[in-house]
């Protein structure tokens, strides 16, 4: 799972013009490609749940448009005279994929750029409340401190993602049980209980387990004086991505039972 991350803006592949309608335009090139004195793209990148587009102020272009992966009109907007940004929602339900970005005239497309839009979450830290008592969120109870986890998430993709699940499964004292009707995610300020995440390209987020995984009873492991060992799984499922990106680790538990056990975990596979 190891990942180069990316720069919180991406920039894009310019591709040659096209004549016609407001359709896809396929094959790139390496420059950018516009006729002269009628301006194109300077930068397209996403910022947080938007897409933002910035352009020639001196275009001739009066309209600019948003095609989906399937080929489908994603947005499409007319363009203020004098104006060079413009910026287009994207929403955590966006479908996943290479979107084109076109300034267009009438029936003729002025300029166009590709664009990558899709998540990549990887799970960069995994900490358990009661070895890091200083990590958890201001006036954590002891249970809490003691049963819940903490997760540091990046985005290393080139769209936004909202993180709707988290799970356990394997060797720990409370899996995340089926029927669970929430997140797992815990909601700091209550009363709700769980929540859910947005996070942004280039984006790192530090969440809390809401399903106290590592309570001091269960009748799944046991901590003994000589160690007992196991390998659990931690899940995060994304609404765009419709996936779940996991992670294992390796776990030790040692003590003489699971309130005052010294708990050990490794990631697994490194």
């Amino acid at each position: 799972m190891s990942h180069n991350p990316p720069s919180p803006r991406r920039r894009t592949v310019l591709t040659t013009i096209a004549t016609g309608g407001l359709v896809a335009v396929s094959g790139c090139a390496s420059d950018a490609s516009s006729e002269p004195g009628e301006g194109a793209f300077s930068d397209v990148h996403v910022e947080g749940t938007a897409l933002v587009v910035e352009y020639d102020a001196e275009t001739s272009a009066t309209g600019l448009a948003v095609i989906a992966p399937s080929g489908e009109a994603f947005a499409e907007r007319e363009l203020t005279p004098g104006a060079s940004r413009e910026t287009i929602p994207l929403g955590t339900a966006y479908p996943p994929g290479t979107y084109t970005v076109q300034l267009v005239d009438a029936d003729r497309v002025v300029a166009a750029v590709e664009q990558s839009i899709q998540p990549d979450i990887v799970i960069r830290e995994l900490q358990l409340g009661r070895n890091n008592p200083e990590d958890m969120f201001e006036d954590a109870g002891n249970f809490t401190i003691t049963s819940e986890v903490i997760v540091t998430v990046e985005n290393v993709g080139t769209g936004p993602e909202r993180l709707i699940g988290l799970q356990f499964t394997g060797d720990v004292p409370r899996p995340t049980p089926d029927e669970l009707s929430g997140s797992g995610i815990m909601a700091v300020n209550r009363p709700v209980r769980y929540t859910e995440l947005n996070v942004g390209p280039g984006e790192t987020h530090t969440l809390y387990s809401g399903t106290s995984p590592f309570g001091p009873n269960s009748d799944v492991v046991s901590c003994t004086p000589e160690g007992t060992s196991g390998q659990f799984t931690v899940g995060l499922e994304g609404n765009v991505a419709h996936g779940v990106v996991e992670q294992e680790y390796n776990v030790t538990y040692q003590g003489e039972d699971l309130t005052d056990c010294q708990i050990t975990i490794e990631r697994a596979n490194e």
